[in-house]
């Protein structure tokens, strides 16, 4: 199935999810508040369903990830999230119903508001709780806030906005008191807590049992190392190896399975039926990376994988023209995604006619793929490095990857610019710059495959714009139809 086709169907069954207490509520047909007071507790429903929700779209469901993409995990996580909050303060000041008289039992059909302190403090501590988290997410990348501290709180606030949250909503709300949306409020709020256990408490016990060894560490260009993992020989007949595609990201964690301390990095090998070993290509930038240069043999790593979908659309038949573009370690995946074509046994996909372009700031920087993979088992495979602080001895192309250069290099190697398909792994900014440029030359978004760890959709590209679009429909659907059925 088409990917974008994939990606709408999903985002509708979502919303469908989301709209799911409401349409619960509605078949109780219960006598009809004020129009303000219905719209409220739809609001409030939609809004904390979508925060329950959110434990969801975190990343770390792999089927989701594969069949979809991180991208669109993600960037559901954090649009819907502002919408959550939206919908969470408007609410409280749509009520025109009095509160109960001290004493009086209110039943869902009753025409007063069921709030009392307790309700009322869950649910104001519980909203600021949001605002905070969700402004720490947003200003995480200037704030100077250790990774490691921001998803510490990050889940903490997280726990602490649900089970606020929960109390509040079965408190207050006046259709929770109905048995059957109890109990959806109850099954979700514990598959949300049963996602923070997974990931912080049930996922490292089991990593604690499957530990991955280094075979090797080797520096193969400048502060770039090779790291070369597999499983003890001890363990191999008891603990599947890594099931993985070409193109995927695994979270590794170095000495001990602690959830806080790991960094997603992508795979540069291939599945291989013949080898169990996972390896990877890693720049030494930060603290973290500096330790995998420390690493020795036999020193324990953990795996947390494999997530992604990023390259999937290569071995396509449709697609007879591949330009990858890789920027520094970005190269991992499209090396993967290479090695997986030699070993494919559709000898077609060797004919294919693909540009690679390779940039980094300095010569000493290239990796020299040629020693990872056989190039040469392609029949029209032209490798193109760019460089963008040259010494004097440099004579290939020289820049960023701007409109000229690209240009510049697809005219030289016969591309076909408008039908060829795309992928570009690498630093946020440089995809960003790349999908601007490629958007500029005529190329269509759905050609160009890209997979990022980090997002500011405050950046003014194609990707950014379809994704606010989107979000903006979808937002407007939920408010019109919480509207609708609160006045009709």
């Amino acid at each position: 199935m088409h990917s974008n086709v994939l990606s709408l169907i999903s985002l509708i069954l979502y919303l469908g999810v989301v709209l799911l207490p409401l349409g619960l509520s509605l078949a109780l047909n219960l006598p009809q508040r004020p129009w303000p007071d219905q719209l409220s507790s739809h609001f409030a429903m939609i809004g904390f369903n979508l925060i329950l929700l959110e434990f969801l779209t975190t990343g770390r469901l792999k089927l989701l990830s594969r069949l979809l993409g991180i991208d669109w995990a993600l960037q559901v996580h954090q649009l819907l999230a502002r919408l959550a909050a939206l919908l969470l303060l408007i609410h409280p000041f749509l009520y025109t119903l009095p509160n109960k008289p001290s004493g009086l039992y209110v039943s869902s059909d009753a025409q007063f508001l069921g709030i009392n302190l307790a309700s009322s403090l869950t649910g104001m501590l519980a909203l600021i709780t949001l605002i905070i988290l969700i402004g720490l997410a947003l200003t995480r990348q200037n704030s100077g806030l250790r990774y490691e501290t921001w998803r510490a709180s990050h889940a903490i606030m997280a726990l602490l906005v649900v089970v606020l949250g929960f109390h509040h909503t079965t408190h207050a709300g006046r259709f929770s008191q109905e048995p059957w949306i109890l109990i959806y409020w109850q099954i979700a709020l514990a598959l949300a807590l049963l996602s923070i256990a997974w990931v912080y408490l049930i996922q490292p016990l089991i990593q604690a049992q499957q530990a991955y060894q280094v075979v090797s560490i080797r520096e193969v260009a400048a502060r770039i190392w090779e790291l070369v993992i597999e499983r003890p020989s001890s363990t191999k007949s008891s603990t599947p190896s890594l099931k993985y595609q070409a193109g995927q990201f695994v979270w590794l964690k170095i000495g001990h399975p602690r959830p806080l301390y790991e960094n997603p990095f992508s795979i540069a090998s291939c599945p291989d039926e013949n080898s169990t070993q996972l390896k990877f290509l890693i720049k030494e930038v930060g603290d973290f990376t500096h330790q995998v240069s420390q690493l020795n043999k036999d020193d324990r790593i953990f795996v947390d994988g494999a997530y992604g979908n990023f390259g999937q659309k290569i071995y396509a038949p449709e697609t007879q023209e591949l330009v990858l573009i890789a920027g520094g370690v970005g190269i991992a995946p499209v090396l993967s995604l290479i090695k997986s074509l030699t070993k494919s046994s559709d000898p077609t996909l060797l004919k294919k006619k693909i540009v690679l372009i390779y940039g980094n700031r300095a010569p000493e920087q290239i990796i020299d793929l040629a020693k990872m993979v056989n190039l040469q088992a392609f029949e029209q495979l032209t490798q193109i490095n760019v460089i963008s602080e040259p010494n004097q001895a440099w004579q290939g192309e020289v820049g960023v990857l701007d409109a000229a250069t690209l240009n510049r290099i697809l005219k030289s190697t016969g591309i076909e610019v408008t039908k060829a398909q795309y992928f570009v792994c690498g630093p946020a900014v440089m995809i960003d710059a790349v999908e601007n440029t490629l958007d500029e030359m005529g190329v269509q978004l759905n050609q160009i495959d890209s997979e990022k760890f980090q997002y500011d959709l405050t950046q003014k590209n194609p990707r950014n714009r379809r994704s606010i679009v989107t979000w903006l429909m979808a937002s407007a659907t939920l408010i019109g139809l919480a509207t609708y059925w609160a006045m009709r």
